[in-house]
């Protein structure tokens, strides 16, 4: 699958330049957090067959679909269709947290220099060259009480998607994935990352 890199623009500034979609940049940027890295690691889904998802390291954590930035929708609220991939950012990172309401959260990480430094390292450990508008998207899809959830800064909150549990979770986000692939029949530019934990 191709290695797209995040919906940003350059109006976004230098502090958080586009990731691109590749486990070294996203490992990178999780271990710049301060995840130790005998504890978790992002990897490439090679194709979305049972024999390609065969392949993937168990047991997954989490998956990380970039695709191109759908079309918009007239009816959705403006906000859905103006946000940009700091918002995902930082709304994922705290959706489940209910301690401020999600825009005061999204602020504080925003001006977090610790989180920036660690964006900023991750970013350059990419191969792509970051360009004047990058037209993809990132969502992510975890697990949580049974339930599968896609976690994707340009709505309101957590989506869910039904049943899910760890051992069906990359199967669950991939049925999900296939449905919202076939809404942009004219694109290629897709990539699909897990979060697997390391086994001791």
């Amino acid at each position: 699958m191709a290695a797209p890199t995040s919906s940003a623009s350059a109006c976004s500034g230098e502090r958080w330049p586009p990731l691109e979609s590749s486990p070294e940049v996203f490992n990178q940027f999780m271990w710049s957090l301060g995840v130790p890295r005998g504890e978790a690691e992002f990897h490439d889904v090679y194709g979305l067959d049972a024999d390609a998802l065969a392949m993937v390291p168990q047991p997954v954590l989490a998956v990380v679909f970039c695709f191109p930035d759908p079309p918009e929708d007239p009816a959705a609220p403006p906000e859905q269709v103006s946000a940009t991939e700091d918002k995902w950012r930082i709304q994922a990172w705290t959706c489940f947290s209910n301690q401020q309401p999600a825009w005061t959260r999204m602020r504080v990480l925003e001006k977090d220099d610790d989180m920036a430094r660690a964006h900023s390292l991750a970013a350059n450990a990419g191969d792509t060259e970051i360009g004047d508008i990058v037209e993809e998207h990132y969502v992510c899809f975890t697990t949580l009480n049974g339930t599968l959830y896609e976690l994707d800064g340009i709505k309101g909150g957590p989506i869910k998607h039904g049943p899910s549990s760890p051992e069906s979770l990359l199967q669950d986000a991939v049925n999900v994935i296939k449905a919202m692939m076939q809404r942009i029949p004219n694109s290629v530019n897709f990539n699909v990352m897990v979060l697997s934990r390391k086994l001791k």
